[in-house]
């Protein structure tokens, strides 16, 4: 299939090429093209009827052409009347272009990839220009979507080559490429160069006819074709190069306590029996840095008695993970050339980037090659094409998750500050390279530069993205369109381990190699058939389309690994001490569509929407497997319907409605054997124990909403309102009962939830003059999902989602252990020194985001531009894991206290080492029940003041480090981008080959400020469920842009 589509592309590019055609000229005509208020106009496109011949405007509206005598120009640009004005024998022509009547009458792209006026339509889309992405690169671009558009969130990670997670309106939006549907799409290897534009399609109702695939809204992509170039050829480079300079949070660790426990520490051999104290699988529990003499991992050994003398402890590695980090840095650069002609366009892009991760070892190389364009084969044919292919590689992917393969959890958490890590840039024992890794310990924890150069994660990717449409205009109202596109990769990952590294899966310290292959083809074919027309004099216009869809997945994986290996560090399967059980998995998915939809318009003043698409698909139940989803919408331009004050340019009231399935996942329907880990070196495989059930439905999102557009002051300001609802049900969720029947629950239909929320976008112009224009986006969003409906349990007892949310209540609440209190709120204290927990959980709030708020600032002063964009997430809460690990660990900058050294001194002496006193109360006689609800039943406790002390170091672990106080605020600000542009005026290019150049100054993730104190970068955690984790420390990015057009 892949060969065919390069057979088809070689004699679409012969076409292309043999339809761009050159004109002789006589003479030339030069001119300037301006606005109504007399300003030149860049970017205008002129072209010469009938010909190839043309060009634009430069930055201050002049051009200049070769042209045969009594020649007619063509000006058009976006927003603006295009006119035609024959040149005949002139030599200047100047041409002022005056705005659309309604200059709102823009055009969006839809779903299926179906251009429509956005004032016709009756849900929410907002759209992100392609030009906005290119300046401030992002390692992917979904990235540089943050903030643009309301309702759609982006949860970025600072890991290395992690895929940035899309959320819009709370769920996992469809993306599409060019009107087609990608299921398991890579963005990574989507260019922003290559980007026409984006369009978010914000619910159900606006993506319907996307069927199944479109329950959530969907990210439509358009990448370039050639259409909007100018006439003839145009070659353009972009190139960006950014570098990590700077932490925004960074994990931090005290530095005036070292290794140990109870304030000792010896070092003997690193590992167990090693005659040490204290020196292996250790805290930070240990003395102070004071210059005392301590045995210590490089003192010299006494040649007499073989024993290391003692030297002076003190701290050597004060800032051991800012010393290991290295300078990060992303280069992209773009190179494309465009040729558009009268009877087509073709465009050849090719996009480079090159990332080096602030961990060392880890690199990335991306390189998208992508040819496209048109062609008119006729007056009634045209055929446009496009073929991408993207090598992606890596030499390795760190692992920052908690583990001792993760440089944070060894050198900030558990590793203490008695050793300098540069001291350990070479990790190989002398003498034993290969086997024995040098660090200052042997048992647990591992070298970060051992783990950088020697736990490698190599990855390789090719990736093909192709497309063929056919468009035939039958007549002037009626054209088809039969298109065909193919998605496919083939992926290899795997991990190579060398012996020495310690790992919790890892036997033996054995080494380990890892090999996973995995395969993807997603093919989508499609006809669809457009009807257009008025009706009355114009009173009535109809916009149809009838069509059908085969969509096709399949996908397989191979997975093998050794045990401990044979030869140290030869990474090959055979090297395995154990027999090898390789697993493989297959699967293929096939859904049937067939969709339409008509849109009825009323003197241009009312709209009315209609969609329709039954699904077949392979996955579903066989008694079960189609169904129709329908939906509509309606608008009113009201401003054209009343008179309104003359403040009011515009204002479009909008409903709608939309219900749609949301496909199964393969084998939900069905249970299935999975293979299991080997018995006795036999395979072994396991039967599921939730019974299937061939009567399950697909889960429905019925979703309604109800929006506003309105434009005030002749356009200067501008608002878009939406509210919406999503029913979601019913749910297929496990109904439990008694695990004597051999089950644990059958899967069923009938849970429901519901989203409610809005989105906001605002736009408005403060200032507006002759040589300067200040722009403002703001977007707004906030959304909460809650349980609807859930059936009864068999005894009719009323039923909790996961035991806990109650009908009515948030899906995101956080149910856990609190302390327990005193009636009038105090801590109790047990005889332990530690506050008591309660037996039963308590709703301690919600944890994902209340709402979001982002403004994007653009001030233009001639040739220069600044824009600057903040955003942020406020609300929701979460647990500090990160805060917990360092106080377990002893590690938090804030174990320092005077206690502390006090407890050390009671252990070295033989005193009591309770320094701590928890303030509260203990209980001095009586008890208290409650229900399993933590309702109060009876009270008889008497109490007094809390006299009961610890050790400062069980203080720490069991108080300090408890749940309980590390809830945390998720609110955070960033400053996420800005941007500073200089055009360079036509006048200082017009001796050079250069049409067009400009410089940029870029910024990423300038500023970041929480409400509460944090160690990590909350933007990975603002949408999920969860606690937060170990991460890469995020940083601030600098750079440069450079644009250039020849």
């Amino acid at each position: 299939m892949i060969y065919s589509l390069k057979k088809v592309g070689q004699i679409t590019i012969l076409v292309w090429l043999l339809g761009l055609s050159a004109t002789y000229a006589q003479s030339t005509v030069t001119g300037t093209v301006t606005d109504e208020k007399n300003q030149g106009m860049p970017g205008v496109s002129v072209k010469v009827k009938g010909s190839n011949i043309g060009g634009t405007t430069n930055t201050t509206g002049k051009f200049s052409l070769t042209i045969s005598p009594n020649s007619t120009l063509i000006f058009s640009y976006i927003g603006y009347q295009p006119q035609e004005i024959n040149a005949g024998t002139q030599s200047q022509v100047n041409v002022k272009l005056t705005p659309e009547q309604n200059a709102l009458n823009e055009v969006v792209v839809t779903a299926l990839g179906v251009k429509k006026e956005k004032r016709s339509l009756g849900y929410a889309v907002q759209e992100v220009q392609g030009e906005s992405l290119q300046k401030a690169i992002s390692p992917n671009v979904v990235e540089s979507l943050t903030g643009k558009v309301a309702g759609l969130t982006i949860q970025n990670s600072s890991d290395f080559f992690s895929d940035p997670k899309i959320f819009l309106r709370g769920k996992k939006p469809l993306i599409v490429i060019n009107g087609v549907p990608n299921t398991d799409t890579d963005l990574w290897n989507i260019s922003s160069d290559d980007i026409e534009n984006v369009s978010v399609l914000k619910g159900a109702a606006a993506s319907a006819l996307y069927g199944s695939l479109g329950l959530n809204g969907a990210v439509q992509i358009t990448l370039k074709n050639g259409s909007k170039a100018a006439m003839g050829t145009t070659v353009a480079v972009n190139s960006s190069t950014t570098f990590q300079g700077g932490f925004i949070r960074i994990p931090r660790a005290q530095t005036l306590y070292g290794p140990g426990d109870a304030g000792q520490y010896a070092f003997g051999s690193g590992g167990p029996g090693g005659g040490g104290v204290n020196d292996f699988d250790y805290s930070v529990w240990g003395p102070k840095f004071d210059g005392r003499l301590i045995p210590q991992y490089d003192s010299p050994i006494d040649p007499v008695t073989g024993k290391r003398i003692p030297t002076p402890w003190i701290a050597r590695g004060k800032d051991n993970l800012g010393n290991f980090m290295q300078t990060g840095l992303l280069t992209s650069t773009n190179f494309s050339v465009q040729s558009k002609g009268e009877n087509g366009s073709i465009t050849l892009s090719d996009t480079y980037k090159y990332s080096k991760a602030s961990v060392p070892g880890a690199k990335l190389n991306i390189n998208t090659f992508r040819l496209s364009g048109y062609t008119n084969l006729s007056k009634k044919l045209t055929v446009e094409g496009s073929l991408q292919h993207t090598y992606e590689f890596a030499s390795n992917l760190p692992r920052n998750d908690y583990g001792p393969h993760s440089p944070i959890y060894n050198l900030t958490i558990w590793g203490g500050a008695h050793f300098d890590i540069r001291d350990f840039k070479d990790y190989w024992v002398p003498g034993k390279e290969g086997i024995k890794q040098r660090f200052v310990e042997n048992w647990r924890y591992n070298n970060p530069y051992m783990l950088a150069y020697e736990w490698r994660r190599p990855y390789t990717k090719n990736d093909i993205l192709g497309s063929l449409k056919f468009n035939y205009k039958i007549n002037n109202q009626l054209d088809v369109d039969i298109r065909t596109n193919l998605n496919t990769y083939t992926l290899t990952k795997d991990e190579e381990i060398a012996m020495d590294i310690y790992d919790y899966s890892i036997a033996d310290r054995g080494g380990r190699y890892r090999h996973n292959e995995y395969t993807f083809l997603e093919s989508n074919t499609d006809f669809l058939l457009k009807y257009r027309n008025t009706f009355f004099n114009n009173v009535f216009s109809v916009n149809a389309t009838l069509g059908g869809n085969q969509r096709y997945t399949a996908n397989t994986e191979a997975h093998a690994a050794t045990t401990k290996l044979i030869v140290p560090n030869i990474f090959k399967l055979e090297n395995s001490t154990d027999k090898i059980t390789p697993t493989s998995y297959k699967d293929r998915k096939g859904i049937y569509s067939a969709y339409s939809s008509v849109d009825i318009g009323y003197k241009n003043k009312l709209f009315l929407g209609l969609t329709g698409r039954t699904d077949k698909s392979s996955t579903l139940p066989v008694n079960n497997s189609a169904f129709f989803y329908p939906s509509a919408s309606l608008s009113a331009i009201v401003s054209d319907i009343f008179k309104l004050p003359t403040v009011i340019s515009y204002l479009k009231l909008r409903t709608a409605y939309a219900k749609v399935g949301g496909d199964m996942d393969i084998y939900t329907a069905v249970n299935s054997y999975s293979t299991g880990d080997r018995y006795r070196n036999s395979p072994t495989a396991a039967y599921p124990n939730i019974i299937d059930n061939p009567n399950l439905k697909p889960e429905f999102n019925t979703t309604y909403e109800a929006g506003m557009e309105a434009r005030f002051l002749n356009d200067r300001l501008g608002f878009d309102f939406t509210y919406y609802t999503n029913n979601y049900g019913p749910q297929i969720f496990t109904q439990p009962f008694s695990q004597t029947s051999g089950y644990t629950g059958i899967r069923l239909n009938g849970r429901t939830t519901q989203r409610r929320g809005y989105d906001f976008s605002v736009n408005v112009t403060p200032v507006k003059t002759d040589n300067f224009s200040w722009t403002s986006i703001i977007n707004m969003d906030s959304g909460k999902d809650y349980l609807k409906s859930l059936p009864p349990l068999a005894d009719g007892t009323p039923q909790l989602m996961e035991g806990k949310i109650p009908v009515g209540g948030r899906l995101d609440e956080y149910w856990y252990n609190d302390w327990e209190k005193s009636p009038d709120g105090k801590l109790i204290i047990d005889a332990n020194g530690l506050p008591r927990v309660t037996d039963y959980t308590v709703d301690m709030g919600n944890q994902k985001t209340s709402f979001t708020l982002s403004m994007n600032n653009t001030f233009n002063y001639k040739n220069l531009s600044l824009s600057f964009l903040v955003d942020g997430r406020f609300g929701g809460i979460t647990y500090d894991g990160y805060e917990r690990n360092l106080w377990q660990s002893g590690s938090h900058p804030d174990a320092v206290g005077p206690e502390r050294e006090l407890s050390n001194i009671a252990y070295a002496t033989g005193g009591d080492p309770k320094t701590m006193l928890i303030p509260g109360l203990k209980i001095v006689s009586g008890a208290a029940k409650y229900d399993p609800n933590g309702n109060l039943l009876s009270d008889t406790r008497v109490f007094a003041p809390n006299d009961y002390k610890v050790d400062y170091q069980t203080w720490a672990k069991g108080y300090k480090a408890a749940w309980q106080n590390l809830i945390i605020d998720k609110t955070f600000i960033k400053l996420r981008e800005v941007v500073l542009t200089y055009n360079f005026p036509a006048s200082f290019l017009k001796k050079t080959f250069i049409k067009g150049a400009s410089i940029s100054l870029v910024g990423r993730n300038l500023y970041y400020w929480t409400k509460d104190k944090t160690f990590g970068d909350l933007d990975t955690y603002s949408m999920e469920t969860g606690d937060t984790g170990l991460q890469q420390p995020s940083q601030r990015t600098y750079g440069f842009n450079i644009n250039l057009k020849l």
